[in-house]
């Protein structure tokens, strides 16, 4: 029985030594977004059928497209807290507007380029980067969660930005200026 009682108090003295880690959310909406237009034939919609001159930044909706002209939703963030801080992250889009066919939605980090939502267009846009999700939206729903971990942990004082292209058909969904911004949800791990 002594044995017993001196192993418990090992063990709880053990434990109290040591430092956990505790986990923590954090969530923050996006702080600008823009539909890129992009198309080797042009795209009608914009001044003299030129995508480059072209910034659909202050829209109530956001557009990803593989149809001639083709869209990317470029969408920008500011995280409250450090990139070395951050255990996980996810971003929720916004609901689905007329999304009655199965799309392909690709996910990559945009380039460290800053960008303004009133002016951005193909010209100016960040860099595409390299595809850190792939996740199919089925017809008539909304996306989940999708795993934006790389960027966020890349961040350069807070801030990131993410493409959202479509791999197949079209999507398109609300914008912060419509009042539906895109949400990061963070989980940091407090050391």
């Amino acid at each position: 029985m002594k044995f017993c009682s001196a192993i418990i108090a090992f063990v709880a003295a053990t434990l109290a030594t040591v430092s956990v880690a505790e986990s923590r959310k954090v969530i923050t909406p996006a702080v600008q977004d823009a539909t890129i237009p992009f198309s080797s034939l042009g795209c009608k919609e914009c001044p003299e059928h030129d995508c480059n001159l072209c910034a659909f930044g202050r829209m109530n909706t956001l557009v990803a497209s593989t149809i001639d002209p083709g869209h990317r939703a470029l969408i920008g963030f500011h995280m409250p807290v450090a990139n070395f801080q951050v255990e996980s992250c996810t971003v929720q889009l916004p609901p689905m507007i007329n999304n009655n066919l199965t799309a392909s939605v690709l996910v990559s980090q945009a380039g460290p380029t800053s960008w303004s939502e009133g002016t951005v267009n193909v010209g100016s846009a960040p860099d595409f980067g390299k595809v850190i999700a792939s996740v199919e939206l089925p017809a008539n729903n909304n996306l989940g969660f999708i795993d934006v971990t790389p960027a966020c942990k890349a961040a350069i004082d807070g801030e990131f930005s993410l493409y959202f292209a479509a791999g197949s058909n079209r999507y398109e969904f609300w914008s912060r200026d419509s009042g539906n911004p895109a949400i990061l949800h963070i989980t940091t791990k407090d050391e």
